[in-house]
């Protein structure tokens, strides 16, 4: 499946997401200090300092990924050139993100000879000319896959609940899409440059499904209950269900550490300044704890959150797979939110969302 169609994307059309992309943003904000520096360790460059930020999104913290290495930069020269560059794929919501850019809260109000691009393509592919970046960001993007599968995979909608053959095939996909990705960073990233990737991880656990114990575990497990009543209720079918994935994979620090160590090319490519997996820095065992004595309140966000990053791969991977009918494609997806938002309402705590952090620092030998 070629991951530039768009029909096949992991992320195309992510709904809302500025306003429900709070863990996102907090992990971002986390890494300021981390970004700034990294800029100081790369210092002044010639003919102009580029940072690519590969699957920005639409929201602030797009801005937030950003604005701490203008910060730092223009530190160490108030003048010389800078080139911002926001990579992700068409269907971003570009118009948003330029509106935060360029509005009151953006870094060009502040920094106005700061040069902004956008680079609209999937990350892997080439998005910047070769030895061109100088610090490569990403967060909370390289999880998603290059495009979305369907193995059969009964009672579970998600890499880390998969087993046998499903498993199989979803680790081979995030194998090679991870090895892209870098090969990519590779090429684009001048020597002495960073590359700084900071993503939903996961952590070994010898008591979980294969052993391993990942970011929003129950989160995950609470779609596949209300898919599944569903499915019961006879709104959809189970074979679309059985055969539906969401396309992410959470690394563990192993996973993300193997490709370097192992393959002679990123060994000579990269060396591993730092690579780890740590808890969410706000809120780590449940997104929205601060919320949990509202209950409706708690079911809303938990609902909204879950269609800022999933209703794209819902509506086209699940719902369009039980109905022709656009029309009842709608109605399927504001039922299943509808239910979604009362389980965590009925439930508060139950079904809660933690968060752990892979954040890796590689340097461009």
């Amino acid at each position: 499946m070629n991951p530039t169609d768009k029909h096949a994307a992991s992320t195309e059309h992510m709904v809302d997401y500025d306003r429900h992309s709070h863990m996102q943003d907090w992990a971002v904000l986390s890494k300021s200090a981390l970004i700034a520096n990294l800029v100081e360790q790369i210092g002044t460059v010639t003919p102009e300092f580029v940072l690519t930020d590969y699957g920005c999104g639409p929201g602030h913290s797009a801005i937030d990924a950003v604005t701490p290495a203008i910060e730092a930069y223009r530190k160490l020269d108030e003048t010389a050139p800078m080139v911002i560059r926001h990579g992700d794929q068409p269907g971003n919501d570009w118009n948003s993100l330029l509106a935060l850019i360029y509005g009151a809260d953006g870094y060009r109000k502040k920094f106005s000879d700061i040069r902004t691009e956008l680079a609209i393509d999937t990350f892997y592919l080439p998005m910047a000319a070769p030895g061109s970046v100088a610090l490569a960001t990403s967060f909370a993007a390289s999880h998603w896959l290059s495009h979305a599968i369907a193995p059969w995979s009964a009672g579970a909608v998600w890499f880390s609940d998969m087993e046998g053959v499903a498993r199989r095939e979803m680790a081979a996909l995030a194998r090679s899409d991870w090895q892209r990705f870098l090969r990519l960073r590779a090429e684009e990233l001048r020597p002495g440059g960073f590359l700084l990737v900071s993503t939903l991880g996961s952590i070994e656990d010898a008591d979980e499904i294969n052993g391993v114990k990942a970011s929003s575990r129950r989160l995950y497990r609470a779609i596949q209950t209300v898919a599944q009543q569903m499915v019961d209720d006879g709104l959809l079918l189970q074979s679309a269900l059985d055969h539906f994935a969401f396309p992410v994979w959470f690394p563990t620090e192993r996973e993300a550490r193997e490709p370097i160590e192992t393959e002679t090319d990123l060994a000579d490519a990269f060396e591993i300044v730092s690579c780890g997996v740590e808890p969410a820095s706000v809120n780590p065992e449940d997104v929205y704890v601060n919320e949990i004595g509202d209950p409706e309140a708690y079911g809303r966000l938990y609902a909204g959150y879950v269609r800022a990053f999933g209703e794209s791969s819902l509506r086209l991977h699940l719902f369009a797979r039980s109905t022709p009918d656009p029309a009842e494609v709608d109605r399927l997806n504001e039922e299943f939110f509808n239910r979604f938002a009362r389980l965590y309402k009925e439930a508060p705590g139950a079904h809660a969302a933690e968060t752990w952090i892979m954040t890796m620092v590689l340097r461009r030998r």
